[in-house]
């Protein structure tokens, strides 16, 4: 690829990132609306994802992270399983707190 072509990728991933950012959280909005509590949750880990995904792609591509070194590979199983398992522990807990009833203290 030419020095030209590395550019127009460049601009298009940034491109694509701002109309992401611009059309993800109204779309999310016409789904649930601001109230319902999945909304954060699909914010949240909808933007970890797209931007989490391409600083891993980064380092993959620049080879600040190469699939050989049996450390980088170490590393790279606890990014993403960190992500993931955030992630569901987030979910659970939503998931918890709607659907268990609780009685307050009057």
């Amino acid at each position: 690829m030419t020095t030209t072509n590395n550019q127009w990728v460049g601009w298009v991933a940034v491109l694509g990132f701002i109309t992401f950012a611009f059309i993800f959280p109204r779309f999310l909005l016409t789904i649930w609306g601001p109230e319902n509590p999945w909304t954060n949750y699909f914010y949240l880990y909808g933007f970890g994802v797209i931007y989490s995904g391409s600083g891993v792609l980064l380092a993959l591509k620049t080879g600040a992270c190469n699939w050989e070194r049996p450390r980088d590979r170490y590393w790279m199983k606890v990014v993403m399983g960190g992500f993931l398992w955030f992630a569901v522990l987030h979910a659970f807990w939503i998931y918890m707190a709607l659907s268990i009833p609780y009685k307050g203290v009057m």
